[in-house]
């Protein structure tokens, strides 16, 4: 196999980062290099190799990325993360402009070693797909693609026009496991043409979300044919008996995926997952409460109570969290303030009315706002801020999770995952430097809410 490639060491100038990377899973299919950095910040953690890079220098022993020759220039079919971090470091691209802050200044020397790059050379990418999928489906010691990287890979080469056999030999599966890879990816794009919020969208399209729990869920003997589901294996598709089988469908998708309660998960019998679907027939998300009862997923969350309908309401609520009020379509929250403060009162008001999906600008900073807000509440309420000073956002942030202030592990570890996956995106869009969109909004605001329900 290997004799047909070739070790060269080419120009980082040469370099493109592949377009059809397996391991970037979107519907619509990236188009540029800036597309392709925007995916690997978000998703591959550039961010954090590109400092790697930064202060250990180039690891020549590591270095190996396969490329194929298109034209004039190389494509990095394996090692899109090293040779993007190389081109960020060096100047030859830009990061997006987000992250432009946070790429580290680096030595003219390490600029200048970094240029080029240590590569092997296959004569062409169907070469490539055996090592490829040997790597990644786990019997190597590189990343995995992952649940739907995996299966995405799988599918693209089928629908590119491979044979079952082919795809079988090339990613050492059986022809049987091959069809039910397939099947499976099927099963997740049927999901995503069913009617979602922007944020229940959002959670599906998320490359990581766990899409496993529906799958094995239907593996169970007679989970199929009691949702009204089978699997062609003629044109491998998925079929659906009738209307109300996609209503069930996604059910199923809203109790184990978007909404996924305690407990429940892919062992759970069917009488578990449906119990409450006589409440929600009409194929809205989420588990509708009894009458007069609290649901066992306790209050829904905003990405409920912004459905179709516009408006959500629970006679019921868990101890200490927030009742849920009615709302606006695409809403931030929607809960009752029952703390004593004024500022919280108004935010929330603004909160349940404002269209997010119209404004995302204006809701980006009334998140903020809301977060800082709940904040600078519990630490003036447990008189934490004894330094004296100015506390913005990311300060109020660091003393709550501090041992100055007593809040719940779980709100800490909450309030700590917020500031590294979502605060830079709040700081920038409330101050102009990022173009708000309500699908990162609806993220941050995701991460949070749980916090932001129980400290108000």
């Amino acid at each position: 196999m290997y004799a047909s490639f070739k070790y060269e060491s080419i120009q980082l100038k040469d370099i493109d980062l592949d377009l059809s990377n397996p391991r970037i899973v979107t519907q619509k299919k990236l188009s540029s290099q800036a597309e392709v950095l925007q995916y690997l910040y978000e998703y591959e953690d550039l961010e954090r190799f590109i400092k790697k890079i930064a202060g250990e220098g180039k690891n020549v022993g590591a270095e190996r990325p396969y490329v194929v020759k298109s034209g004039s220039v190389y494509i990095v079919v394996e090692g899109n993360t090293r040779v993007a971090a190389y081109k960020i470091l060096t100047g030859l691209i830009s990061p997006p402009k987000e992250y432009a802050a946070s790429v580290p200044q680096i030595s003219a020397k390490l600029k200048k070693h970094l240029t080029s790059v240590d590569c092997s050379v296959a004569p062409n990418r169907a070469t490539l797909l055996p090592i490829m999928a040997s790597a990644h489906f786990g019997l190597g010691d590189k990343s995995k693609w992952g649940y739907l990287g995996s299966r995405k890979a799988v599918f693209d080469e089928w629908q590119s026009g491979k044979t079952i056999p082919q795809l079988a030999k090339a990613f050492a599966r059986t022809s049987s496991q091959i069809q039910e890879l397939i099947l499976e990816y099927r099963l997740y794009l049927e999901s995503l043409k069913l009617h979602w919020t922007a944020a229940e969208q959002g959670i599906l399209q998320n490359p990581k979300v766990e899409f496993n729990p529906p799958v094995r869920f239907l593996q169970t003997s007679g989970h199929k044919a009691k949702v009204g589901i089978k699997y062609d294996m003629s044109d491998l598709s998925i079929k659906f008996d009738t209307p109300e089988a996609k209503k069930k469908f996604k059910h199923l998708i809203s109790r184990l995926v978007i909404n996924p309660s305690r407990g429940m998960g892919a062992t759970a019998t069917y009488d578990e997952v449906f119990a409450d679907y006589g409440s929600t027939k009409s194929g809205k998300a989420g588990a509708a409460a009894a009458p007069g009862k609290a649901s066992s997923n306790s209050a829904p969350t905003a990405a409920q109570s912004s459905g179709s309908s516009g408006s959500a309401t629970v006679s019921g609520t868990a101890p200490g969290q927030s009742k849920v009020l009615k709302a606006a379509v695409d809403s931030l929250f929607a809960y009752k303030v029952n703390v004593s403060n004024g500022l919280l009162d108004q935010l929330m008001h603004e909160a349940r009315t404002l269209n997010c999906k119209k404004f995302p600008a204006a809701g980006t900073f009334l998140l903020r706002n809301v977060l800082e807000a709940i904040l600078k509440h519990i630490i003036e309420d447990q008189k934490a801020h004894t330094s004296g000073g100015h506390l913005d956002l990311e300060g109020s942030i660091n003393l709550c999770v501090s041992n100055n202030v007593k809040l719940s592990k779980e709100d800490k570890k909450i309030l700590s995952q917020f500031k590294k996956d979502y605060l830079d995106y709040l700081n920038l869009g409330a101050h102009g430097n990022v173009i708000p969109n309500i699908t990162s909004l609806y993220a941050a605001r995701d991460s949070i809410e749980v916090f932001v329900k129980r400290n108000i």
